[in-house]
């Protein structure tokens, strides 16, 4: 966890208000400076000593830890959580305490290289008491277990150690610099920590059995491990990639809209495959779908359901638009999606004033009752929940929707 970046939602003691910003930053570099430089004596006569007999395996370890780094998940409390704690565990059980906090710096070290972030920070000094003391505590659980090579008697040890990592980590880090550094409420805490837990369980779950299955086959555990957390963590960073909605040309935003929101509506495959002949037919034909004219000799060359349907996309949803004047829902539901799509394209899209979501749905949000049906511009919401929204791309193309994931943790990834 790299908390100087990932903390956003974040706890205080409850007498840290009363310090100044400066005395508390003071008092928090001084205490995980004090805590880097404990890690010395403690590793030298207090952690069981380290094994550097398996070098292909800390190789392995060192390259699946700077691939997590790089494709983390994003939890629901701000704060992101990779692979890192279980291959740091998986390194504690094959060969030591200063191997694993070897696999944990390692990343950072990589990551502050290619991100061209500072190094020497005060996240970077938390995270390094953190990893240091996380590693030796463990460390000293899997000694009082007698734990001596991998065998399949040191599961439930290695689950105990793989808690007391997590502890530890967290009293450590967050306990400190959370409070001291960044002073936010205390009550936020319990959420952040809540939030890491089943994702944690089940990463040391599996580093605990990446860990059994290496005194048995080796270094061929590690790929077990890959195919089951790292990689797919990594396909679904890869597959969550993003482009801005300004590079889109209108009609393809126009349809990325429209197949979000039918997503989030509830229409079916049939139906969706209708709406995209929709809003194709109503973006050919923009310019007749206000001329009650102009509209019967476009529907009489083609009198198909998605011509019917194209041609009363500027119908309001309070009655004042056209061709016929239909009002509320008796205007097609595939009209009314494709007039916010649109509408949505123009405000976003190539050749438009290529407005941020958030000021798109202010704009839709004004029209909504109006000229758009409230529950689409609801689920234009919903679409913009659940993207990767940022200061740096403000009105991202709709893309993790298309991931068929649960909407939990399709939140959890549009807050990274």
């Amino acid at each position: 966890m790299i908390y100087e970046h990932s903390l956003r939602t974040v706890c205080t003691l409850p007498d840290v208000q009363s310090l100044t910003t400066s005395a508390r930053r003071r008092f928090s570099l001084a205490l995980h400076g004090s805590a880097v430089v404990a890690l010395i004596p403690a590793f030298l006569w207090i952690a069981p000593p380290s094994r550097w007999d398996r070098p292909e395996l800390l190789l392995a370890l060192l390259a699946l830890a700077v691939i997590a780094r790089f494709h983390d998940v994003p939890l629901s409390a701000g704060i992101h959580f990779d692979a890192g704690m279980a291959l740091a565990l998986i390194a504690l059980a094959v060969a030591g305490p200063l191997p694993a906090l070897l696999v944990d710096l390692f990343p950072m070290v990589v990551g502050a290289v290619v991100l061209r972030e500072p190094l020497v920070r005060a996240g970077n000094l938390a995270n390094v008491a953190a990893y240091g003391w996380k590693a030796i505590a463990a460390a000293l659980v899997l000694s009082l277990g007698a734990v001596d090579g991998l065998a399949a008697t040191a599961a439930p040890w290695l689950l105990l150690a793989a808690a007391t990592q997590m502890l530890v980590n967290v009293a450590v880090g967050p306990a400190i610099y959370i409070p001291l550094w960044l002073g936010r409420p205390f009550a936020a805490f319990l959420e952040m920590f809540a939030a890491t837990v089943p994702a944690a369980a089940v990463m040391m779950s599996l580093g605990t059995l990446t860990a059994v299955l290496t005194g048995w086959i080796g270094v061929l555990a590690l790929a077990v491990f890959a195919l089951i957390a790292v990689l797919p963590q990594s396909a679904l960073t890869y597959a969550a990639r993003t482009k801005p909605a300004g590079r889109l040309e209108p009609l393809v935003a126009t349809q990325r809209y429209a197949y979000a929101l039918a997503l989030h509506l509830g229409l079916d495959r049939h139906e969706r495959r209708h709406l995209a002949r929709v809003a194709n037919v109503a973006f050919l034909r923009r310019a007749e779908a206000g001329d009650p004219i102009a509209y019967a000799c476009a529907t009489l060359r083609d009198p198909s359901r998605a011509s019917w349907e194209a041609g009363h996309v500027n119908e309001w949803w309070n009655g004042a638009g056209g061709p016929a004047g239909l009002r509320g829902a008796v205007t097609p539901l595939t009209s009314r999606i494709v007039a916010v799509a649109d509408t949505w394209s123009a405000l976003t899209a190539r050749g438009g004033p290529q407005l941020s979501h958030a000021e798109a749905l202010e704009e839709l949000e004004n029209a909504s009752g109006a000229r758009f049906d409230p529950q689409i511009v609801l689920a234009a919401h919903s679409v913009v929940a659940e993207e990767r929204v940022s200061e740096t791309e403000p009105a991202p193309e709709p893309r993790l929707h298309t991931l068929r994931l649960p909407a939990q943790l399709r939140r959890a990834l549009a807050s990274v």
